[in-house]
């Protein structure tokens, strides 16, 4: 069993959700009861954006203050949490399946929707820029077999042309809406005007409760995108958020839409711990 500190789970940019989350709950397992909550808050501080560790920190701290055994807990929501992806995956599979859909347009990477499409004809990968996570996209549906068409992000509108429908995945969902790579909105907005059906395929471990607010942005170095002091200011924003009503939405219980999403996230409880340290809510 290896620990990782909080700091290190923090500065990690290699590893997604799934993975921290495994790295989190081994860890706090060889810690005593009194540090798991400072382990926790220096998490939540600096990754509040990433909700699947919100929500896991969430869970721990309603089980500290209902005095349970944190061992078993958060072994029981590491196994949870990893079978709410894999059965979304399946559920997202399916419906391309019945449906017959076989072009898909997608945008940035996550693991979740190449898996979910990694059994399609074809699929046309949006590069998503500045950092062009549709490579890495590209690269493993491409090695599954699947024919690959890598479009740069001003072809979005040309890209959706004979597609069948749109999947994506999400960062966050809010009771308002849903947090992915910036495009992501643009991408929603040009495939509803053109009845092509969105979905984004996330789990529920991605849905906030509605008290704790999303996060709206990620800003980054402008020398990823300009590379003088020209005294231009210089929005360089990695994600951006879209209203749910643009999207169907796949998780672990199937197809839903907004409403439903809503109400999820208004039937979450909030610990007390988490409202007092979240960066977004003490912002306010």
């Amino acid at each position: 069993m290896t620990f990782r500190s909080a700091k290190e789970i923090v500065k990690d940019n290699r590893k997604g959700a799934a993975e921290l989350l495994e790295d989190v709950v081994e860890s706090i397992q060889n810690l005593k009861r009194d540090e798991i909550e400072s382990y926790l808050t220096t998490l939540i501080i600096g990754r509040y954006s990433m909700s699947p560790l919100v929500n896991l920190a969430n869970r721990i701290f309603l089980s500290l203050e209902l005095e349970k055994e944190i061992d078993l807990i958060a072994q029981d929501l590491e196994e949870e949490f990893l079978s709410k992806k894999e059965k979304a995956v399946d559920n997202m599979k399916r419906l391309l399946e019945n449906k017959n859909y076989t072009i898909i347009l997608t945008h940035s990477y996550s693991s979740t929707v190449v898996q979910s499409l990694s059994s399609v004809e074809k699929v046309k990968v949006l590069e998503s820029r500045p950092k062009r996570e549709g490579r890495k996209t590209a690269r493993k549906l491409s090695t599954k077999g699947t024919k690959v068409e890598y479009w740069v992000d001003a072809g979005m509108c040309k890209a959706l042309e004979n597609v069948d429908c749109v999947v994506v995945g999400a960062d966050t969902i809010s009771n308002k809406s849903f947090l992915n790579k910036i495009g992501t909105r643009a991408l929603a907005i040009v495939s509803n005007s053109v009845e092509k059906k969105l979905y984004v395929v996330a789990d529920t471990t991605k849905i906030l409760p509605s008290k704790i607010p999303p996060p709206e942005g990620e800003y980054h170095p402008t020398e990823e995108v300009w590379d003088k002091d020209d005294g231009i200011i210089v929005k360089n924003d990695y994600f951006e958020l879209t209203r749910l009503k643009r999207a169907d939405f796949i998780n672990e219980s199937g197809r839903m839409k907004g409403k439903k999403i809503k109400k999820i996230a208004e039937e979450k409880e909030v610990s007390k711990k988490l409202l007092n340290i979240h960066p977004l809510i003490k912002e306010r």
